[in-house]
């Protein structure tokens, strides 16, 4: 009977250390992605104040980076560099920060470019605010896969094409901001609860004389709206 006991013990131990073992080995390999994911944002970056300096692939751990949010396991969960005078582009790389709930690196900086499409992998992302910058290209389609988008704000940039209407898919949304851009064509019925397409001369309005524009339908959201 001691005996059996003394197996039962050394049996949930082993189990304990296989379990810790490959949790700290997932963690580390999600450390060396987001890694290598932040090195390749800082490469297409020109940072003339020096706010990515530590930012090194050397580093093991990225959650001592500045502008680096972590959650308690480790793992990168929100960037923010705001009006650091920032320029470049925005590298794909982005979208291997899979754990990433905050974007607000990109907020009144000077980056130009397209928003890459990768962003659509960032399925945990809650907050993603590039505005005031000068992206232009269209509005990816792919954040139409952000099912957990609560705020989007690409206000004061140089996006143009149509909205995509399957931005009306994301049902948690809370607010868009799609002001001062060059917008055009139909605005799609969204779900957030407000949202802004103020500024957009291209975009379809009632009884306007726009290009793409002749068989809009009446009702649409004017420029600066809220839903109901």
């Amino acid at each position: 009977m001691e005996r059996r006991k003394e197996i039962s013990v050394l049996l949930c131990h082993l189990a304990f250390f296989c379990l810790s073992t490959s949790a700290s080995t997932l963690v580390s390999a999600n450390g060396v992605s987001e890694v290598l994911a932040l090195m390749g944002i800082k490469s297409l970056l020109v940072d003339p104040h020096g706010v990515l300096e530590n930012w090194d692939e050397a580093s093991p751990d990225p959650c001592s980076w500045t502008m680096v949010t972590c959650s308690s396991d480790g793992l990168v969960v929100g960037l923010g560099a705001p009006s650091q005078d920032l320029s470049g582009t925005l590298a794909p790389t982005i979208g291997n920060l899979t754990n990433i709930q905050l974007c607000r690196l990109l907020q009144n900086n000077n980056l130009s470019g397209d928003i890459p499409s990768e962003i659509g992998n960032l399925s945990k992302l809650q907050t993603l605010d590039p505005s005031n910058n000068s992206f232009s290209g269209q509005i990816p389609g792919t954040l139409s896969h952000l099912k957990s988008l609560q705020y989007l704000m690409l206000t004061n940039n140089s996006l143009s094409g149509e909205i995509p209407a399957s931005l009306a898919n994301l049902t948690q949304l809370n607010l868009i901001d799609l002001s001062f851009n060059n917008l055009s064509g139909h605005v799609p019925i969204l779900p957030a609860k407000m949202f802004n397409i103020e500024g957009n001369p291209y975009i379809c309005t009632n009884g306007a004389e726009k290009v793409g524009c002749a068989d809009m339908d009446t009702g649409l959201f004017p420029s600066s709206s809220k839903a109901n």
